[in-house]
């Protein structure tokens, strides 16, 4: 659903607005995909009750180390990790500073999120 927002907000030409909200959009469907990847896909699961329990710690942070962990190649596990954190300072800027994104910058957090997405798919298969 986040992905499917941040290409609609991508698209329109004449509302800049929507280009900055896509990048947020991006960057939760990333994160959402990992917690059911953890939750559904991953050989040692943990569910999504479980995830929301480290709340009170930076629970982003927590799922992608128990994303990385579950990763056998050291080199994939670095550019997933990578690759989040990138996306993620990104949504940052869109939240809660100023920068206001231009529609090229939006539509390659989307394209970056489904990258990301889909290595993360070709790890976790069943």
């Amino acid at each position: 659903m986040n992905l499917k927002m941040a290409h609609i907000l991508s698209q329109d030409r004449n509302v800049s607005e929507g280009w900055t909200t896509s990048i947020h959009c991006s960057y939760y469907a990333v994160f959402q995909y990992m917690k059911y990847i953890l939750a559904e896909k991953s050989a040692e699961q943990i569910s999504y009750d479980e995830q929301n329990s480290h709340s009170g710690e930076d629970s982003h942070k927590y799922i992608l180390n128990q994303i990385k962990n579950r990763i056998n190649n050291v080199n994939d596990a670095r550019d997933i990790s990578d690759s989040v954190k990138n996306l993620k300072q990104l949504r940052k800027l869109a939240d809660y500073q100023t920068k206001t994104f231009t529609q090229e910058e939006s539509l390659d957090c989307k394209a970056k999120a489904e990258a990301i997405i889909t290595k993360l798919a070709n790890l976790f298969k069943s």
